[in-house]
């Protein structure tokens, strides 16, 4: 027969009352808090991420449609940035062409 306090897994008392186990259980309790709260923060942020691609507001999506639908977005607003700014550079030219013509006109009154 072996002593209350044997060295082999511990505690005939420790196994009876569980308190061998309570590290353990304190720490799987802490990690199972952090992972709901990391699992909740993810949900917030999907919801987040719904609420301001447009046409979503309203409707029940999976997370992957959520995130679809915001690549579709981003990739539509990549596009229109790039369509401006060729606007953009070729207004600038138009603009620089018409400033030279100004002082071509400009020279031709002072003679």
């Amino acid at each position: 027969l072996e002593s209350p306090h044997s060295s082999q897994g511990g505690s005939v008392v420790g196994i009876l009352d569980g308190t061998l186990d309570d590290p353990k259980r304190h720490a799987r309790a802490q990690h199972n808090a952090l992972e709901r709260r990391r699992r909740d923060n993810i949900k917030d942020m999907y919801i987040s991420l719904k609420d301001v691609v447009p046409d979503m507001q309203n409707e029940r999506a999976s997370r992957a449609v959520i995130l679809r639908r915001a690549i579709e977005v981003i990739e539509e607003k990549q596009q229109q940035r790039a369509d401006l700014k060729a606007d953009c550079d070729r207004l600038r030219s138009e603009m620089a062409e018409l400033e030279r013509e100004v002082c071509v006109f400009a020279s031709l009154l002072t003679i």
